[in-house]
């Protein structure tokens, strides 16, 4: 598995925030996506390769707590508990 650093994984949660409103805005037409934690996982390892397993990435970012600067907070949440 590789390494990757706070910074990349924030900016990365970022634009995948960015891509996926834009998915459910016209592709599920406003619909909310119950799979938005699946989505996210590939977004994030597509980009940054697998520096842990989907299953692994989708199951940490449910339980991300949630904040005013989610990609932040996630991101270190992420980094505190992912497994390689």
């Amino acid at each position: 598995m590789k390494t990757i650093s706070l910074d990349t994984l924030i900016t990365t949660l970022k634009a995948a925030s960015t891509a996926h409103h834009d998915y459910e805005s016209n592709a599920l037409q406003g619909t909310p996506d119950e799979r938005w934690a699946g989505w996210y996982a590939a977004y994030v390892l597509g980009r940054l390769g697998d520096f842990t397993t989907p299953t692994t990435l989708t199951g940490l970012l449910t339980k991300a707590p949630s904040s005013d600067n989610w990609a932040t907070s996630t991101a270190k949440y992420l980094m505190k508990h992912r497994t390689n």
